[in-house]
């Protein structure tokens, strides 16, 4: 056998970063309000191996898709969070931390301010505007606690009203667990049976046993929802593209939270789903008033929905808007 030689040297450089120049940039490209440095690199522990953490203090939604674009093209070190009511979120790897407001969050990472929409770069001779890192290095994102800092339910009210979610009565502190709660409302209204009603009645023989079609999973769901939880709204525009109109089956917050519902009896339906789906996702998407879309299909078994596939396929956490996709088979 030959001799191998153990001792291979890894060429790499040490690459500088612009942090004013990035600034300014990023301020020209982004709706941003300000823009500010933390972890190692702002307490200057870190090595040329370490990443660079920013937050992205938000002025409106931005597609962390696009933040992702941006650092692809300056600095592989990079990595940034979008800041936004309370709640910081890395747009690489979703990982967050929550307070009851910006300042709370920027205060808990020991933030430093570096630009502002309204003054600019920051005049501050303890800042790092230059700094180096490693150009063989996989650089490792920093990972958030997903911690939610307390608060009382008077400001997580507050914060729920701000974000257009419900806040009287609370169903969920994010939109995710919003979604949750409707979801499991959506499944529990197909659970009726006739003994479930009363002989002098007509429900025994009506929709709320046996749906047909997603008009009646919608009148059901909408009977059991809006008088408990009065922000969701029914058939309302949610936006208009390209000169058309899309209302959706229902809505919270101004349309920022949307809940589309269709009905699968067979496998034609399935594949007509499976193109709206993909449509009213990209429909949705146009408009960055709408930040989460929930897809809730429920389907008969003849339908022959594999959940779990779709439900992978089809739901995203990404991009925005967020889209949830929940099969709900029904026993036939």
């Amino acid at each position: 056998m030959g001799d191998f030689n153990l001792n291979v040297e890894i060429q790499w450089d040490e690459l500088e970063f612009n942090l004013a120049l990035f600034c300014e940039t990023a301020g020209r490209v982004f709706p941003l309000k300000s823009i500010y440095l933390f972890g190692s690199r702002n307490f200057e522990t870190g090595s040329v191996r370490s990443d660079i953490d920013l937050f992205f203090e938000a002025g409106e939604i931005i597609k962390p898709s696009k933040v992702r674009e941006f650092i692809d093209e300056h600095c592989k070190a990079l990595d940034i969070f979008l800041l936004d009511r309370g709640e910081a979120r890395s747009v690489i790897n979703e990982s967050f931390i929550r307070g009851d407001d910006n300042g709370e969050v920027l205060r808990q990472c020991g933030a430093m301010k570096l630009w502002s929409s309204g003054r600019g770069l920051v005049q501050d001779n303890s800042i790092p505007w230059k700094l180096r890192y490693a150009s063989h290095v996989d650089f490792t994102k920093t990972v958030l606690p997903n911690a939610h800092m307390r608060m009382s339910i008077d400001d997580l009210r507050t914060k729920l009203l701000s974000d257009g979610l419900p806040h009287d009565p609370v169903i969920g502190e994010t939109e995710i667990e919003v979604a949750e709660t409707l979801v499991k409302l959506a499944e529990r209204i197909t659970k009726f049976q006739r003994a479930d009603f009363s002989n002098n009645g007509n429900a025994r023989e009506s929709f709320a046993v046996n749906p047909a079609n997603e008009y009646d999973v919608q009148d059901l769901f909408w009977i059991a929802s809006k008088p408990w939880v009065q922000a969701i709204a029914r058939e309302e525009v949610a936006i208009v593209f390209d000169g058309q109109q899309k209302r959706s089956d229902f809505s919270i917050g101004g349309s920022r939270f949307i809940v589309e519902m269709k009905f699968a009896k067979n496998s034609s339906d399935k594949r007509s789903i499976v193109k709206t789906l993909e449509g009213l996702s990209k429909f949705y998407s146009e408009n960055a008033n709408v930040t989460f879309l929930l897809f809730i299909i429920y389907a008969r078994r003849a339908a022959d929905i594999d959940s779990v596939q779709w439900e992978g396929r089809f739901s995203r956490s990404a991009n925005s808007p967020k889209v949830l996709v929940k099969v709900i088979t029904l026993n036939d």
